[in-house]
């Protein structure tokens, strides 16, 4: 079979049929080794070199959700203050957001391994554990978080539409897909209300959540025709909050599954894939994953997401691109490298025939990963997987 760029086999595999090789994708978005990168066009370039496949990320304006810049938003009043209460072991980080519609409060305890200074990003996993107050409390929070939650200014679409262009064409010459993303709905929806305010939510205020949601919703579409007018051909969904760890079955698919729905049908309606990571409490919700028309699952973890490889095989195999077959952060991250040479072996013979399938370790490797284990999973996906 006549060799493909590293776009051609990612979107073969994402139309579920079997590329040149199987592809090896994302090892390095958090090391420093074996090389140093300072933009996500250098780490392309020397991960292509060494043959396996990257991607490059178009963000929409002031950010992905998770790391949205709220400090950007016109209009609105910031305060941040750092304050010492009696009785709390940490500094308490208090920052108000002044709109037309009234304040918006969060607290967080700011813990020596706080990554933000003395600020507080509005979405953000930090926050989760360290919240004493989350952003939205209530529905009287919605209409001030829809200030926050708004268009980007003429400038910052300038911005937006100038690197849109650099990207596209570092894509173009490195022969890689162009993503876009990442979206959120449950995820946002978390970072906002906080864990137990979110499951409480779902039970005894199901039209709050909805609403919110909705808000949010409405935000990702305006934010996802700007990544599809730039010609991205992936939208990247993250989804490690729609488990059924926060989301009963149920509540998932009355607020959820619609509103995911619109963000699938706008993506396939503008020719794109839509890549939804969830890598762990998902297998009650396979039928309501094919309903939905998710063209890649990202995050098929043996380990921690508990994912039997036959099973998934069996049940989504040849209707939904698979990227995964082995864990990160204890496979690799603690394992010998002869466990890791076990994993991908039965991870590229269980999930890879037939195509449709992404070698990838989930969730992702850290500076602290053993580099012999990242060369033993290299030289079995050379030997099984890479025909070169």
């Amino acid at each position: 079979m006549q060799s493909s760029t590293s776009r051609e086999r990612l979107l073969t595999c994402m139309r579920r049929q079997e590329p040149d090789h199987v592809p090896l994708w994302n090892l390095w978005r958090n090391r420093d080794i074996p090389f140093r990168y300072t933009t996500q066009t250098e780490r392309a370039e020397a991960v292509l070199a060494l043959g396996l496949d990257d991607t490059l990320l178009l963000q929409p304006p002031l950010n992905k959700t998770e790391h949205y810049d709220v400090n950007r938003v016109p209009g609105i009043g910031i305060r941040v203050q750092r304050v010492h209460e009696a009785g709390e072991r940490y500094p308490i980080l208090i920052k108000e957001y002044e709109t037309p519609a009234g304040v918006l409060r969060q607290v967080v305890r700011q813990t020596g391994d706080w990554p933000f200074g003395d600020d507080i990003r509005l979405f953000s996993d930090h926050n989760i554990s360290r919240a004493r107050e989350f952003p939205v409390k209530s529905p009287a929070d919605l209409p001030r978080l829809r200030y926050l939650l708004c268009e980007p200014t003429a400038d910052q679409l300038a911005e937006f539409r100038h690197t849109a262009a650099q990207l596209r064409r570092d894509a173009q010459r490195l022969g890689v897909v162009l993503e876009g993303g990442w979206t959120a709905l449950g995820d946002a929806a978390l970072w906002l209300l906080g864990t137990e305010a979110l499951l409480l939510a779902q039970m005894d205020q199901p039209e709050f959540v909805e609403e919110l949601l909705d808000l949010v919703c409405e935000w990702e579409l305006k934010r996802m025709a700007l990544l599809l007018d730039e010609g991205v051909e992936v939208i990247v969904h993250s989804a490690w909050y729609e488990t059924t760890d926060f989301w009963t079955p149920r509540n998932y698919r009355r607020m959820l599954k619609p509103r995911l729905k619109r963000l699938i049908d706008t993506a396939h309606q503008a020719g794109a894939f839509f890549s939804y990571i969830i890598t762990t409490s998902w297998r009650h919700l396979i039928d309501d994953l094919l309903d939905l028309g998710i063209d890649s699952l990202i995050g098929v973890d043996p380990v921690q997401g508990k994912a039997d490889l036959h099973e998934v095989k069996q049940r989504l195999g040849g209707r939904v691109c698979l990227w995964g077959g082995v864990n990160g952060a204890l496979t690799l991250g603690q394992g010998t490298p002869e466990e890791v040479r076990q994993a991908t072996r039965q991870a590229i013979q269980t999930l890879g025939p037939g195509g449709g399938f992404v070698l990838y370790a989930v969730d992702q490797l850290v500076k602290e990963t053993p580099w012999a284990n990242v060369e033993a999973m290299i030289e079995v996906w050379r030997e099984l997987g890479g025909r070169f």
